[in-house]
């Protein structure tokens, strides 16, 4: 018997012997030539005289079961009696060649400074697990190598021309110059340039913006700091940015807001106004008198301010109220009770201050106070004769506005409630001023307009 290297060799070895050869090949079994001893192809066919004889088929002892072609021995088949023939050439099979490797700049949008930016370019073809690479963009945009997305928030304005390159995975690199991507003017309002103090009905903040990326506007009225007082029945439509509704608020005057208009994430503000002009039946008059302007009492102020300055709304009479009554008795006593929407003002030394931070009545220097000045008190109208009713001023202090507020407008809404009486307890404290003013109210804001 063969042991297990006597095998092996069977298989791969030198030829053996003929003498060697018929120890090895049983009678009975129909043996190949020398030449077939290492093949690992089909089986040889037994001779047609023996009609018992069996063929086996050797397994290849690869795990991956390859089987390999048949060399061509050049001896006649045994069954056909002629010259093998066998192909030897390679007959591996591989996928068809990848296609070029592309890269596509993809139109890019237009952006705006200070506005967030996104564009995503193509690539094809080559051997995916693309790297990603540009040259030329502006300040703030950047490109993701993993995804090749473009993304930031441009910080300079201008038409770029960039070069754009992305490598496959195999290292093949494809780049191309993009034509530009344009970065216009950060978005704006032009405040200036509307016909009032604010914006009314039929109007809309987008009628007076300006620079932005041309994407869709976002409105909404905020109820925050500085943001006024939106008046019950008004509401602001989200898309076209206009006021809807009709105002439905009893007291007599005017409310200001402020719109926030928001584009790729820039917001810029602009103050609304709506107005009531009806007042309670027995109500006194109010003539107001602001900006050079004769009984406006129902048309905003605008106050511009420094943003580097602590906040000061103190005009020196104006704006100036004059209540009147019309008869007031033989003495006259005046009340009002106010309340100031939330702004920036009320804050710094006038917190500190026996006069707190806002008033109705004159202030006078006084350099014995924290913010050196005090108020003093209202006039009876008219200076002479019978007296029939009461003048007033309106005045406002604060800190350094916080930078939030260094380019946008803010509103001061006062609402105040009056009372005349020749009976003083009538008009003394909250209570009785409601309860004895006949419903003489007014509504009056202040539009805050910071300059550089």
């Amino acid at each position: 018997m063969l042991g297990s290297d006597d095998l092996s060799r069977a298989g791969r070895g030198p030829v053996l012997s003929a003498a060697r050869w018929l120890l090895l090949c049983p009678l009975w079994m129909a043996c190949g030539a020398d030449e077939d001893v290492g093949g690992s192809g089909g089986p040889t066919a037994p001779p047609t005289s023996d009609p018992t004889t069996s063929t086996t088929t050797p397994t290849s002892s690869d795990s991956d079961a390859t089987t390999l072609a048949p060399t061509s021995t050049g001896e006649p088949d045994p069954t056909t009696g002629t010259t093998g023939t066998t192909d030897t050439s390679d007959t591996s099979t591989t996928g068809p060649e990848p296609e070029p490797l592309t890269v596509d700049c993809e139109d890019p949008p237009i952006g705006a400074k200070a506005a967030q930016y996104s564009h995503k370019p193509s690539a094809a073809g080559g051997a995916p697990g693309y790297t990603w690479a540009a040259m030329g963009l502006p300040a703030g945009l950047a490109i993701d190598p993993g995804t090749g997305v473009i993304s930031g928030s441009p910080e300079e304005v201008g038409a770029f021309v960039f070069e754009l390159s992305v490598t496959d995975s195999e290292g093949a690199v494809a780049q191309t110059s993009c034509p530009g991507v344009t970065i216009n003017d950060q978005l704006g309002v032009d405040l200036d340039a509307m016909t009032g103090p604010c914006i009314t009905a039929g109007e809309s903040i987008t009628d007076y913006l300006l620079g932005g990326d041309g994407s869709a506007i976002e409105c909404t009225a905020p109820q925050g700091l500085g943001d006024g007082v939106l008046p019950a029945g008004i509401t602001i439509d989200g898309a076209s940015c206009e006021i809807e509704g009709t105002i439905t608020e009893t007291r007599y005057g005017t409310w200001a807001w402020i719109v926030r208009a928001r584009q790729s994430g820039v917001d810029v503000h602009a103050p609304y106004c709506a107005t009531q002009d009806k007042q309670a039946a027995k109500a006194y008059a109010v003539i107001g008198s602001h900006g050079g302007k004769q009984d406006n009492e129902l048309e905003p102020l605008v106050l511009p301010i420094k943003i580097a300055d602590p906040l000061r709304f103190d005009g020196d009479a104006d704006p100036r109220f004059v209540v009147d009554k019309g008869s007031c008795g033989a003495s006259c006593f005046f009340g009002f009770a106010y309340k100031v929407s939330s702004s920036p003002f009320g804050t710094g030394d006038c917190a500190q201050d026996k006069d707190k931070c806002f008033g109705l009545c004159p202030l006078v220097p006084d350099l014995n106070e924290p913010d050196g000045d005090k108020q003093i008190g209202c006039s009876l109208v008219p200076a002479m004769g019978a007296k029939t009713g009461f003048a007033h001023e309106m005045w406002a202090k604060g800190d350094v506005p916080p930078v939030g507020f260094a380019s946008r407008p803010f509103i001061l809404q006062w609402s105040i409630d009056y009372c005349l009486s020749d009976v003083q307890a009538q008009c003394a404290g909250k209570a009785a001023i409601l309860a004895n003013g006949d419903g003489s109210n007014l509504e009056f804001p202040v539009i805050v307009r910071p300059q550089p």
